[in-house]
């Protein structure tokens, strides 16, 4: 899957020209499909505009509502703004598509710690090192986000 560990940032559309997508082909502006939507979320995500980014990640979730890339990087968006509510829905719905992935319980985990819900952020770090996510990168930032909170 495309998108962002707990220690990563949004994917990114590396190396590409403005207005193309990974397999070359234009993107049309304005974004008709839900691609196009998500690929001008991805390219608003690396220049730095996460409010930018959600936008298309939510028209792109609009058109494409199972979509699981679209729905992580759209958690990954909020989890940016400090809209941490709408990350954890985002996230769980993320775990609902694919238990299996340690980077959406990672994720949720530091939006439950941000809002003081170290309980549920335990059981999510459990889950995720379960799942394979680095113990060691995932406490540090779960440290690093009780400190701010305070």
């Amino acid at each position: 899957m495309r998108g962002c560990g707990v220690i990563q940032h949004l994917t990114t559309s590396d190396n590409l020209p403005d207005g193309m997508s990974p397999d070359g082909t234009p993107i049309d502006f304005p974004p008709k499909i839900a691609d196009e939507f998500f690929q001008r979320g991805l390219k608003s995500a690396q220049l730095g505009f996460p409010d930018r980014a959600a936008t298309d990640f939510e028209e792109a979730a609009w058109l494409e509502p199972d979509n699981q890339e679209v729905q992580f990087n759209l958690g990954t968006a909020y989890l940016s703004m400090g809209d941490f509510e709408q990350a954890i829905n985002n996230f769980t719905r993320v775990i609902e598509m694919n238990p299996e992935g340690s980077d959406a319980y990672g994720n949720r985990a530091v939006a439950h710690t941000a809002i003081g819900e170290d309980d549920k952020s335990e059981k999510d770090v459990e889950e995720a090192i379960r799942l394979g996510a680095p113990p060691d990168g995932l406490a540090a930032i779960i440290e690093y986000v009780k400190t701010q909170r305070k």
